[in-house]
């Protein structure tokens, strides 16, 4: 499940990071790091970078991380993930 905290961790980070679905659980990890064999069968989800050009598209819902969490969420449940 993606949460708010998984938005601001992604937001938050310098460094050019991906939130990913890794073993059934959401997690934010740097984008080099997608290649390890520790992300081996990840799903990403969305960049940090497309993320915060996303809300900058629709400010209304760059205030509330929480809501941004559920639209993921609910994304990645119509994909099947």
């Amino acid at each position: 499940m993606i949460t708010g905290e998984h938005v601001r961790e992604l937001l938050n980070r310098e460094d050019d990071a991906v939130l990913v679905l890794l073993r059934g659980r959401a997690e934010v990890v740097p984008a080099p790091d997608l290649d390890s064999e520790r992300c081996r069968g990840a799903m990403p989800v969305v960049s940090g970078r497309d993320l915060r050009e996303r809300l900058d598209a629709d400010p209304s819902a760059s205030g509330d991380p929480d809501a941004v969490a559920a639209a993921l969420d609910a994304t990645v449940r119509e994909q099947g993930g």
